[in-house]
């Protein structure tokens, strides 16, 4: 096959000679176009695993990221802001074991829910039983596993079993007890060749086998490695955003991408407080005709030649610098009337910092913070000025699937591993009945185990209008009361549970029932429901 060749281009004289035309670059289709300003060029950057790039840095930026969290009160406001939204004030245990296949039906699955959830609660609310130290309740760990999730980009637990002699000691009832463990104390030691990855151990198969902490005793610093399974029960539980870096074995600090933007930030604010400060000092000057230096050398010259001109000149100066003195500037006198020296001027100055590119800037940069923390700008700055009703409603209906993402990722398997070992537990010592004892249990502990853990409520701009458009989705067939439920942060079976008891009790002491459609009014079922027109909405 004949290759096309390209057409000679020749650049022909006024003498008739030809000569060949001077090559030029040719435009071509590619990525990473410069443009012909080196911008790529000069930015320096290597493709490599995400695991060395945790290795090397993850320690670095999480002592960065808590530097920022313990300092910064931007930061600090942001860390809570995102607790409360994940967590609240706990992550409700909501049961739901798939206990058909075992003999069970609809209502005893029911009932047997109901045990478990409230010996759940009275389990996880009680820092004694809960906590290994005896200082922390669910809610609290929760709390900080969110905060070293956020600082380190993973955080840790240790279930241990606490023998019954000390249990007596201590005056508990429960033997499964949990430690949080912070990431820093998870050994960053690798070694290949036992299969250690930043204090993880692996098997073969790539699976992880055990985990090399440092503990502190009588104030020494040790390593001390935990199996991370014990049978069929969890040891250690790990929890980290494994979608960040999928080949590494630990996470890095959420904060690491924007730790720059952050020192920029109060780089920022810093230079700007000086210099608004040293201008405020230097507020006020008088512009004034005196001579100079140069002027006075010529004084010395004139003396020469004429000194009754010269001794004329001095007297007339030595007069403004006395009439100075007895009328100076004051800018501490109340009510002081100032004089100035003929030919004088007095100007004010206000302080040039900061500029009009202070603000604009400085919110992008918050911007920029609130983006990567998964928090809407208005609630990372707690300003509201020119939001809106729709405005806030589309923020937070783009950030709220990543705070339930981190919820589902972060708090719930953290929650799930205590509940799983807890469960085994009670169910072993026959405190909490189950058909086919132990044995049928631990033949389906997936099954037992099977749980959700609901969070708050996704926060609404206007909430009229939020359950008008749920009653619709209902009414429409699009969802079910357990969805609205769940989005609203509750067991829709306990909700039920708690107005069915309710109704009873209003019915005997002849109390209005309010649950249910109002009746009377416009449309087939009464109270029709306003239309959007009827309820202002700012633009």
């Amino acid at each position: 096959m004949n290759t096309p060749t390209e057409k000679p281009r020749v650049r022909i004289r006024t003498d008739g000679s030809i000569v060949s035309a001077p090559g030029g670059k040719r435009t071509r289709a590619q990525y990473l176009r410069d443009g012909g300003t080196g911008i790529l060029a000069m930015r320096r950057a290597v493709t490599r695993d995400g695991a060395v790039d945790v290795r090397e840095s993850a320690e670095r930026a999480s002592a960065l990221a808590w530097s920022f969290i313990q300092n910064s009160g931007w930061i600090a406001g942001a860390v809570d802001q995102i607790i409360t939204d994940t967590i609240g004030d706990e992550l409700k245990l909501s049961a739901r074991p798939l206990l058909s296949s075992l003999g069970y039906d609809a209502k005893e699955t029911a009932e047997w829910c109901k045990v478990v959830e409230d010996a759940w609660h009275l389990h996880v609310w009680n820092p004694k039983e809960f906590d290994a130290k005896g200082k922390a309740t669910l809610a609290e760990n929760l709390d900080g596993v969110i905060r070293y999730y956020l600082a380190g980009g993973e955080a840790f637990g240790i279930f241990d079993f606490m023998p019954k002699g000390m249990r007596r000691r201590y005056g508990v009832k429960t033997g499964t007890k949990v430690s949080l463990i912070a990431p820093h104390r998870l050994k960053r030691e690798t070694s290949e060749f036992t299969g250690l990855d930043q204090g993880i151990f692996h098997d073969d198969n790539g699976r992880v086998a055990a985990y090399r902490f440092i503990g502190k005793k009588n104030g020494q610093d040790y390593d001390y490695d935990v199996p991370a399974y014990d049978g069929a029960l969890r040891r250690v539980v790990h929890v980290m955003d494994r979608g960040d870096n999928p080949d590494s074995a630990r996470g890095i600090s959420v904060l690491a991408p924007i730790l720059k933007v952050a020192a920029q930030y109060d780089q920022l604010a810093d230079a700007t407080l000086t210099t608004a400060l040293l201008q405020t000092a230097f507020a006020a000057t008088i512009k004034s005709p005196e001579p100079s230096e140069a002027a006075f050398e010529a004084i010395k010259v004139i003396e020469d030649d004429d000194p009754d001109l010269a001794a004329d000149l001095m007297d007339v100066w030595g007069n403004r610098i006395d009439a100075l003195k007895d009328h100076g500037i004051s800018m501490s006198d109340h009510g002081r009337i100032n004089h100035l020296g003929p030919g004088e001027e007095f100007h004010m100055h206000t302080a040039a910092t900061p500029g009009s590119q202070y603000i604009p800037f400085s919110r992008n940069l918050q911007r920029e913070m609130a983006r990567r923390l998964g928090i809407t700008a208005e609630s990372f700055t707690f300003d509201f000025s020119g939001a809106t009703y729709s405005s806030i409603r589309m923020g937070i209906a783009s950030i709220w699937p990543i705070v339930t993402r981190r919820r589902e990722r972060i708090a719930a398997p953290y929650c799930q591993a205590a509940y799983e070992n807890w469960l085994d537990e009670m169910i072993g010592t026959g405190r909490i009945p189950f058909k086919g004892g132990y044995a049928a249990f631990a033949a389906n502990r997936d099954l037992v185990c099977n749980a959700e853990w609901p969070g708050p409520a996704q926060p609404t701009a206007d909430d009229y209008k939020s359950v008008m458009a749920a009653a619709k989705r209902i009414e429409l067939g699009l969802s079910s009361l357990e969805d609205e439920s769940t989005l609203m942060g509750k067991d829709a079976g306990v909700t039920r549970q708690k107005i069915a008891a309710e109704i009873v009790d209003l019915s005997e002491k002849k109390i209005p029932i309010p649950f249910g459609r109002s009746t009377g009014g416009g449309g087939p079922m009464g109270a029709a429901m306003p239309n959007g027109n009827e309820t202002s909405e700012a633009a």
